[in-house]
Parts: structure tokens; sequence; C-alpha cells
């Protein structure tokens, strides 16, 4: 079975209850994606595409990279210079972002 492993996300409030009730001691706990931005990058910004290629990740999601990605690194595996199923996690984890 292939998933992108966010089949049921909870809220922040139910996951500390959660917690709280499985016996853990929560010390401190909060939401990034609600914290202020101010010159920083939001949480979602390494997933948003780029044309600059020094700029990695980003630029693996530009359009042109997301066609050229699987083959490379299927080139790679054949070399032998990346392990066999590289390709297919690549896959897998790009469908999920």
């Amino acid at each position: 079975e292939a998933a992108d492993g966010c089949v049921q996300l909870l809220s922040s409030a139910a996951l500390e209850e959660a917690l709280r009730q499985g016996g853990f001691c929560l010390l401190e706990s909060r939401d990034c994606a609600l914290d202020g931005h101010q010159g920083g990058q939001p949480w979602y910004a390494p997933l948003t595409p780029t044309w600059n290629p020094l700029d990695w990740p980003r630029f693996q999601f530009n359009p042109m990279m997301v066609l050229a990605m699987p083959w490379l690194l299927k080139l790679g595996e054949l070399a032998q210079v990346l392990p066999r199923g590289t390709r297919r996690t690549q896959s897998a984890l790009h469908s999920g972002s």
C-alpha cells in the first residue's frame, strides 16, 4: 500500500490530550503554523518550486526537474552510485508533498 502518511491529521489540542492520556508529561507545545514570519520563511517554503539550481531542495520541484529527476536517479541506480529503489522512494515522497 502506498500513502503519503497524512491519512488522519489531528489538531494540536487533540494531540496534546492524546499524549496526556497516554501518560506523557507535556512540557511545551505550540503550533508553528500560527507563528509570525517577520523576515523569515514560512514552514512551506522548502516545498515551493524555484528555478535557482543552488536552492536545494526547492529546485527539484520546478516543472523541468519534476520530469528529469526520476531519470537522473534511475541513471544513478544503473551506475550503482545510488542504491536500488532511490527513484521509487523519491517518486513516492514527491507525490506526498
